[in-house]
């Protein structure tokens, strides 16, 4: 294995006088979960009314104008009046003073209810998901005989043997909705479970209940809160369903069931009561709704990361300015002084254990704002390995090993259990193998909008104008109709250009585009390298560009990374790769590029193949296919040299080729 290292990149001071932006503080402490609750304003409402409400009912003896059971008959049946907020009863009670002291009887056995459920369903559902395999299919078929029982005539049961015990028939019911709960739980689970860093965590001797608590658990807690929040609104729709048919706690006693089934009697002569009766269960409904689904979201944006800002027109002009002054001064090829990403270090491996064989080893690189850097090699080389370790989407059975990545001044380590980089306004990604990158149980429409309005928080008519806007300008002719499309009905060219649009649509500062053109046609191609650099004008947009095609490098790509065999053998820009290729393997890319050939002659091809990690040579890993190999290109690891033009190169012999070839 090579010890040598690409050297980490070093702040660069700004030319005396220069005026720079500020740079965005690196520690910058994200929102806490309060003030991302806070943000939303239909969440923050209804939980402003739920606690109203709790408090308002829980405080009844105290705060209600009239006790529940205070009659008046000559104020029976009236409309609501200063004396009666919201009217009375035919018993002359007051329907408010009722409505309060209900909840407290009513929302005491829903809050049971959840607590039940809560109990049962999580841990069940957790355990089932993340044991997997012959637990899970015990498990799995414990709760679908648990599920095909009719909840209604076994409520009904219980409420035979307890007669209007509303406390055990809540309980009872708990239980009974405690599988489907365990259901959502468990899917969710499953989805956590096959992520890296769980694999990571059980190979550093973590137990599996520590997984479940430190790892699991988080990460389903969004879900848990739905579910969890469903279930109450269930439980008071379902105990006021059972009051109303007389199986609850009987009159005078105040439910809120009672309350309706007193107005049911009233419907036709005073319809009014079932205004508020009714309308008091249907706001609490769906006011724990939107709570859940404003903790859900709230909980969720603990993973992501700060908002992007735009940059001005100033700082993308003295950008600009400074990588001119860089290319005219001949330093085009060393670390741009104003990386927005830098890479160093990154090794990844496959495998478990000892068996375990790394593919990537200490591979770094740096993406200027506004330029486009090409990682080039055969198939085999490492290009999309090394891409996905950057942007923390590796498959489970890979693993990184270490590496580091600067993006806007903040450091992230780069491991199974490491940072990621910011996504969606800050790090996206175009995907090789567009089908599997889109939802196929959403259309095209709603892939777009929802990531729109998630990270332009565009409504759903502006989201859906701009969709449109975005499909157009990856050169879908009928926008309007794709939209309607799922991703099963479009071909993969057009579904390559839905990826394209989506990277886009949160106008990320950083794109990895992983082969985006390769199922377009030239002319496809063309409109999406152009609609690239259009965003870069405007964005000032970094690409990392991963490809094997030259003439999309020659399109497109200020600077290029050379791979073979999982390290780096080349940095330089373009125009030096072009015109000055040092390391033979970059020479015999060229040469065998078909745009090089000469009609009439047999076409240069590059011998042999891309050895296996597992068959890595020492030494030089392209000396079995250079034609200048020596006894020294086999002795040790050849490091990756840095030239005195800014270059680097991982070839011993580099500069006495250059001499011949002169």
């Amino acid at each position: 294995m090579s010890t040598t290292q690409t050297t980490t990149p070093a702040a660069t001071e700004a030319a005396p006088g220069a005026s720079v932006a500020a740079p965005q503080p690196a520690g910058e402490r994200r929102p806490g979960f309060f003030l991302r609750y806070l943000r939303k304003g239909a969440a923050v409402a209804a939980a402003l009314f739920l606690i109203a409400l709790a408090a308002a009912c829980f405080l009844a003896p105290w705060i209600a104008p009239y006790a529940s059971d205070a009659t008046d008959f000559a104020a029976a049946s009236q409309g609501p009046s200063a004396a009666h907020w919201l009217g009375t009863d035919t018993l002359g009670r007051d329907v408010y003073s009722r409505l309060l002291y209900g909840g407290a009887n009513t929302l005491g056995p829903a809050l049971l209810t959840v607590a039940v459920a809560f109990a049962i369903g999580v841990p069940v559902g957790i355990l089932s998901g993340f044991k997997a395999g012959r637990t899970d299919q015990v498990v799995s078929s414990i709760l679908d005989g648990i599920i095909a029982v009719p909840s209604t005539i076994f409520l009904l049961a219980v409420l035979a043997v307890f007669p209007h015990n509303i406390v055990i028939a809540m309980v009872v019911f708990g239980i009974l909705i405690s599988p489907p709960v365990a259901k959502v739980v468990r899917s969710a689970t499953l989805g956590v479970r096959a992520e890296q860093y769980i694999d990571f965590a059980r190979i550093s001797g973590i137990g599996d209940l520590g997984i479940m608590w430190k790892h699991v658990r988080s990460k389903v807690a969004g879900v848990i809160v739905v579910q969890m929040t469903l279930v109450s609104g269930v439980a008071v729709v379902v105990q006021s369903g059972l009051e109303f048919l007389g199986l609850g706690p009987q009159p005078p006693t105040a439910t809120w069931g009672n309350l309706i089934s007193d107005a049911a009697e009233l419907i036709h002569t005073r319809p009014w009561m079932l205004v508020p009766t009714g309308g008091i269960i249907t706001l609490t409904t769906l006011a724990l709704w939107f709570v859940g689904d404003g903790v859900r979201d709230s909980l969720a944006e603990r993973w992501q990361g700060p908002p992007a800002t735009r940059r001005s027109a100033r700082a993308r002009k003295l950008v600009a300015n400074q990588r001119l002054a860089a290319a005219t001064t001949g330093g085009g090829a060393s670390r741009p002084s104003d990386a927005l990403v830098s890479v160093d270090g990154v090794t990844v491996s496959f495998g478990h254990g000892a068996s375990r064989i790394p593919v990537v080893q200490n591979v770094g690189f740096e993406v200027a704002a506004g330029e486009t850097v090409a990682l080039l090699g055969e198939s085999g080389c490492g290009k999309s390995v090394t891409a996905r370790a950057v942007a923390g989407l590796l498959p489970p059975s890979a693993h990184v090993d270490g590496g580091t990545a600067v993006f806007e001044g903040k450091t992230y380590e780069l491991s199974d259990d490491g940072d990621t980089l910011p996504r969606g306004n800050g790090i996206s990604m175009i995907f090789q193998e567009p089908v599997a990158a889109l939802d196929p149980s959403l259309t095209v429409g709603t892939i777009l909008t929802n990531s729109l309005r998630r990270h332009a928080g565009l409504d759903r008519k502006a989201a859906r104008a701009r969709a449109l806007e975005l499909l157009a300008q990856v050169d879908i002719r009928d926008p309007e109709n794709v939209l309607k499309l799922y991703p099963h009905e479009i071909s993969g060219g057009m579904a390559q250009r839905v990826c394209i649009a989506r990277a886009l649509a949160a106008d990320p500062k950083f794109l990895i585009a992983d082969e985006p053109t390769t199922a377009l046609d030239v002319t496809v191609q063309a409109g999406v390298l152009n609609l690239l650099r259009e965003r870069q004008a405007l964005t000032d947009l970094a690409v990392l560009f991963v490809t094997h095609d030259w003439g999309v490098v020659a399109d497109i790509a200020d600077r290029c990374v050379v791979m073979y065999a999982g390290e780096v053998v080349e940095v330089g820009t373009v125009d030096d790769l072009f015109d000055d290729a040092r390391h033979p393997y970059s020479r015999a890319l060229l040469e065998a590029n078909p745009s090089q050939g000469v009609p009439g002659e047999r076409l240069a091809a590059l011998p042999g193949r891309v050895p296996s990690p597992n068959a890595w040579p020492e030494g030089c890993r392209f000396q079995s296919r250079c034609p200048f190999a020596t006894a020294a290109c086999a002795a040790g690891p050849i490091p990756l040299t840095s030239t005195d033009d800014g270059r680097k190169v991982r070839c011993i012999r580099w500069e006495e080729l250059r001499r011949d070839a002169n």
